[in-house]
Order: C-alpha cells, then structure tokens, then sequence
C-alpha cells in the first residue's frame, strides 16, 4: 500500500532527528553552555561593581554568618541572608573580587539554561530543546549571569522547580517533596520565587474537577513557600519597615514595561520568526498535536508579571521587571513546545529559527565581552572612572574633600579610590526621597564600615576645601538657600562644583 507524501517525509526525517539526538546535541549545548560561562566571567572580570551589587559585596566580606546575619538586620536589602552566604564563600575562595562575587550567578545561569534546555528537549526532541536555550540567550537573563545579584540562582532555581514539575509523574509524593523543596530552595535567595507557583496554580485550576483534592506538587509547593517564609520572618519584617520608601513602585506602566525589558528584542525576533515561516510556503493539510501540559503550564507563565503587580499593590510596594526573571524557562519551553507541535516534520523551519535565534544572543554576549565596561546601571561605571581620573587634579587645586549628595556614587567611589577617607556623603532633605533612600542604605552599614556623613553644617565649615561631586538639583537649592554659592567646574558626564 502506498504510503501518503506526510508519512514519506516524517520517514525522511527521523533518521536525522535521531543523528542529531545522539551526536550535535551534547556538543552543542556543551558548547552553548561553555561560551556563556566563559564570556560571563570575562564580562565579570572587566567591569566595576555598582551600587547594588556593592552592597552584596560589602555585606558578605563581613567575618562570620553572625555578624552578616545582624548586618541584613539593620540594611534595607531586598535579598535574603542566604545569597550573601554564597558570595561569603566564594570571596574566600578567589582573589578578585568581580569575580569571586559574580561567579556564582555566572554558574547558577549556565545550569538554569541547561535545565531549561533539557526539560524542552524531553517534551518534544532535541532541535527543539535547544531551541529553548537559544531562546533564553535573547532575553535579560544572561545579564544576570555577571551580576553579583541573586538573580541568577533564581533563574536557576524557576528552570529546576518547571523541570521537576513537567517530568514526573503528577501523583508522585516524592516527586511533590523535591518540588517543595526547589521552591523553599528559590524563596531562600529571592522572595518573588514565591510567584513561581501561580503558573501551576493557574494550570490546577483550569482542570480542576469537583470534590478533587489539590495534586500533591503544588500541596508541596505551599508548604516549602511557607517553610521559607518562616526561616526569613525577620529579615521580611525588618525589609517591610522600608516597603513605603521604595523606589520603584507598582504602576500600570511599569507592568506594560516588564515584557519588553526582559525580552528587549521581542517584536524584532517576532517580525523575522513570521518571515522565517512565511518564506517555508503554502501549508500541508497537517493535524497539530494537542497542547501538552507542560506547554500550558509555561505559557501560563505569563501569569507571573500580573501577579506581582498585586502582590506588590498588596503588600511589597516593589516592583521591578528583573523580580519576575522566574516566568523565563517556562516562557522558553512553551516556546520551544509550540514550534514542534505547529511543525512537525519541518526541521528547516525550526533549524532556521534556531540559527536565527542563537546568532542574536550570541551577537548581544560578544557585544557585552567587547565593552564591559558599558554595561552599567544609571551611568556609575562612567562617573566612577571619570572621578578617579579627577582624584588628583582637584587635590592639586586645594580641594581635601570631595562631596557626593547620593549614596549611589559615594559608595563606589569609597570602594574604589585609593584614598577613600577624602570622600562624604551629605545627607539629604528629607523631601529628596530618592537620595534619602541611597543614604539610609549606606547608614545601615556605618556600623560595620568607616563611611563619613556630613550635614549642612559640617559643608559651611569646610565649604572652600570642599568640591562637590554630581550634584543634584534639590542639594543645589538647598545650598542656594543656605547662601552656599556653587561654580560648575567640570562638566559632561560627571559634574564637579565648588563651593564658596
């Protein structure tokens, strides 16, 4: 009996799936794996610490687990106790710093991608699992693979958790105990884990039916949620006494925004994907396979975003697109899953998305490799080299304090220049909100560092030995008022003044 035109290019085409399966597949996602790792820590290695990840730096150079655990006491931090734990360690193992310090969210990156990888690959075929991670290399995670942020082992931690929960058996007690237990895991180095488990929640309630009982996994998923909850009472209640001060608050905008930050390529990769199958032809009449689960589950992911919103209208008063990085490996896996079952027995279609996919991520990687030190969060790196360059010359020109009216820049300055006891910070009116916040992080680590506060006071007495260093605009009224006469003397990307 004669086989139909389908059935003859389905034949065609396991041979080579099977190929590809035993022999590209480890080598390529080896040498994805090894190209990320590689190129995050030579990015770490290359770039300053800004402000944030100073903080994690400064917290986890402390002596002992003691002494770090009374330093998050006191210092707003949105990152539980256990991450600065891991970078104490690492600090300890390695000489430099960026690196000790980066490395972790570099590995914990590297394996979350593989996860995700093989989690794609075991739901539909190995073209496809590494579809998903090229996925991945096109969105804002592997910025975090040289952060020293938690964000990474997060990342991680959402790719383990969506593994764990697509690949075993649903009833599985056992199976439910490891879910648990990932998410305890994910809580214990960042507290938006905890919107991890809406995906799963949305997909049980989509199908669930009368006098049935919750499945065991999200039962579990509960439980290691509050286990952490518990394990972090204090830290979560000594971070809530500063939720109304934060400075990234809910918004509608901002939730409009989470999308196209994590993915900022994503109506670019949309346009060419639709030209990539429009160039394949005119469509057989094909049957497309029924949505698994696990696809489900990972479009629902886009669930995440929402609920963070609430969750911070409710109760955080945070909400930055960076907390919602976990909605990521199931976004990846949903997509891998959607182009398997909308084309199968086409592998140029998904080869080519593929290629396409990989050649972004990979151009975006070697970009960061060739400027690291372009990387940077509200222009830092560029102020802080430039003032060090200035260190000298504005000495030589009678200055023996330089003035930072923002924490941000004082504390990389005081890390990094070679005579930090020049340099103060000047606490602000309490009507600059935004200051104020970058301050009340460096008072709560005074204690532990020799960081130098003046007042307005302390600025009239030293006034003409004084040079002040970005200024902003209410520290300039607030002078003005005070009848300190301020001349800009240099300008461009770091603003000096000095004062008479």
């Amino acid at each position: 009996m004669p086989i139909s035109e389908q059935e003859a290019e389905l034949t065609r085409v396991r041979p080579v799936s099977r190929a590809f399966s035993s022999y590209v597949w480890p080598i390529a996602a080896a040498a994805m794996a090894v190209f990320y790792l590689a190129t995050s820590i030579y990015i770490a290695a290359h770039r300053l610490f800004w402000y944030d990840e100073l903080f994690t730096v400064l917290i986890s150079r402390l002596p002992n687990t003691a002494t770090i655990l009374d330093a998050l006491s006191h210092a707003d931090n949105n990152m539980p106790a256990p991450y600065f734990l891991v970078v104490h360690a690492f600090l300890k193992l390695l000489p430099q710093a960026e690196v000790a310090a980066r490395l972790p969210s570099a590995l914990a990156w590297v394996l979350g991608l593989l996860i995700s990888a093989d989690c794609a690959r075991r739901l539909t075929d190995s073209l496809h699992g590494l579809m998903a991670a090229a996925f991945l290399g096109c969105t804002l995670t592997p910025y975090y693979g040289y952060e020293a942020r938690s964000y990474g082992i997060y990342f991680m931690f959402a790719a383990l958790g969506f593994w764990v929960w697509s690949q075993t058996r649903k009833e599985s007690w056992s199976a439910a105990a490891l879910f648990g237990a990932i998410l305890c895991a994910g809580v214990l180095f960042h507290y938006y884990m905890v919107l991890c488990l809406v995906p799963f929640a949305a997909w049980e309630a989509v199908h669930w039916k009368p006098w049935r009982l919750p499945s065991p996994k999200l039962l579990a998923g509960c439980l290691g949620i509050a286990g952490a909850a518990a394990l972090l009472a204090r830290q979560i209640f000594g971070a809530n006494k500063y939720a109304a001060f934060f400075w990234s608050k809910p918004t509608l905008y901002g939730l409009r925004g989470v999308f196209s930050e994590l993915i900022p390529d994503g109506l670019f990769l949309l346009a060419l994907l639709m030209i990539l199958i429009a160039l394949r032809g005119p469509e057989r009449n094909t049957a497309v396979a029924p949505m698994q689960a696990a696809e489900s589950a990972g479009w629902l992911c886009l669930l995440i975003p929402f609920a963070g919103y609430l969750l911070a209208l409710s109760v955080t008063n945070a909400f930055v697109a960076r907390y919602f990085l976990g909605m990521m490996p199931g976004l990846a896996i949903a997509f891998a899953c959607w182009f398997h079952r909308q084309f199968p027995g086409a592998p140029r279609v998904s080869t080519g998305v593929l290629l396409l996919l990989t050649a972004v991520g990979l151009y975006g990687q070697l970009a960061a490799v060739r400027h690291p030190e372009s990387i940077q969060q509200f222009d830092q790196q560029t102020q802080t080299r430039r003032m060090l360059e200035l260190e000298n010359g504005l000495r030589s020109e009678g200055k023996r304090y330089f003035l930072c009216s923002t924490g941000m820049l004082y504390v990389e300055l005081d890390y990094y220049s070679s005579q930090p006891g020049d340099y103060r910070l000047l606490i602000p009116p309490e009507k600059d909100l935004q200051a104020l916040n970058t301050v009340r992080y460096a008072m709560g680590l005074a204690r532990y560092y020799p960081f130098r506060f003046w007042t307005l006071e302390d600025l009239k007495l030293h006034a003409r030995e004084t040079a002040l260093i970005q200024p902003s605009a209410t520290t300039l009224n607030l002078l003005e008022s005070a009848g300190i006469r301020s001349i800009t003397r240099y300008r461009g990307s770091l603003e000096v003044a000095y004062l008479e």
